[in-house]
């Protein structure tokens, strides 16, 4: 079935009335809190890489290539690598000279995988250390919340009791009977 094009401007005008639109779908989607939620953790979680990564680079990784330097010799752990197949330059005369041509030689590089896997640890302890005190912050509040909550309700004073009702007032007729009779146990002089 073919739709004619007076009755596909129709049909678009009628999903974009009702929000139907590929933008207004798109918009929707964009402007719900968690997807705004999860842009803003990325860019947290970016930003504490570099945190994690300069800490790593500049204060633990001097001590690893310390421990390194002393077990395997000058090399920083970075720049462990085990050559599978070795080709070495060649200098303007034609002659091989001591340096790796790294393009063409197949290396494994190990200290950089060793260097990673650090990185990711500490980055994972960090990680594990902030959630560790931010639930126990939440913990302790939610605790400290019942327990606020426990002591107002002891301390609420007890209601009083209600006092007795007033007894109910005489009518006229009672009041102007009682003064009748006040008047007749009276002498008139």
């Amino acid at each position: 079935m073919k739709l004619t094009k007076e009755e596909r401007k129709e049909m678009k005008a009628k999903m974009k009335a009702e929000g139907r639109g590929l933008f207004a779908e798109f918009k929707k989607f964009i402007t719900r809190g968690n997807v705004v939620d999860m842009a803003v953790g990325v860019i947290i979680a970016g930003a504490f890489t570099k945190i994690v990564t300069a800490f790593t680079q500049g204060i633990i990784m001097p001590f690893v290539n310390y421990i390194v330097y002393l077990v395997v010799g000058d090399k920083p752990l970075a720049e462990i690598t085990t050559v599978l197949r070795a080709v070495y330059t060649v200098d303007a005369d034609g002659n091989l000279t001591d340096t790796l041509d790294t393009a063409k030689s197949i290396v494994i590089n190990w200290g950089n995988l060793i260097q990673t896997v650090i990185d990711f640890l500490l980055i994972a302890i960090v990680l594990f250390a902030i959630l560790k005190v931010f639930n126990t912050v939440k913990e302790k509040k939610k605790v400290l919340f019942e327990k606020l909550k426990k002591k107002e309700e002891e301390a609420k004073e007890p209601e009083p009791e209600p006092t007795p009702a007033a007894p109910p007032a005489p009518t006229t007729n009672e009041l102007l009977g009682e003064i009748i009779e006040l008047l007749k146990e009276k002498p008139v002089k």
